[in-house]
C-alpha cells in the first residue's frame, strides 16, 4: 500500500510538509506522484546537466529530475510498492461489484 503511516512532518526529498509513508518513505504528494511517473520508465534516461551535484529542496525541486530520481532512491523508495495498473483495475471492480445489490 502506498500510504502508511500519517506521520505530519517533512518529505525526506524536498523537505516539504508530508502527512504520508508513500513507496516506503515520508513524502509529500509532489514527490510521491514524481516517483511514481518517473521510477520504471526514465532513470537510465534523465541526465542532471550539472555532474549530479544538483541539491533538492521545495524550492527547486523541478530543476533537475535526474537529482530529483535520485534522491527518491537514495532516502529509499521503492519501485516495488507502486501498484500497477491491472492491479487497481482489479480493486476497482472488486469494490464496484461488493457495491452492486
Amino acid at each position: 500500500m502506498s500510504k502508511s503511516n500519517i506521520t505530519s512532518s517533512e518529505c525526506k526529498i524536498c523537505g516539504d510538509s508530508a502527512s504520508f509513508s508513500h513507496y516506503g518513505v515520508t513524502a509529500c504528494q509532489s514527490c510521491k506522484m514524481f516517483f511514481k511517473r518517473n521510477a520504471e520508465n526514465r532513470r537510465e534516461t534523465l541526465k542532471c546537466h550539472f555532474d549530479d551535484q544538483c541539491e533538492v529542496n521545495i524550492n527547486n525541486r523541478h530543476v533537475c529530475a535526474a537529482c530529483r530520481l535520485e534522491k527518491c532512491f537514495k532516502v529509499g523508495m521503492c519501485i516495488e510498492m507502486i501498484r500497477c495498473p491491472q492491479s487497481r483495475n482489479k480493486r476497482k471492480n472488486t469494490i464496484s461489484s461488493a457495491l452492486v445489490p
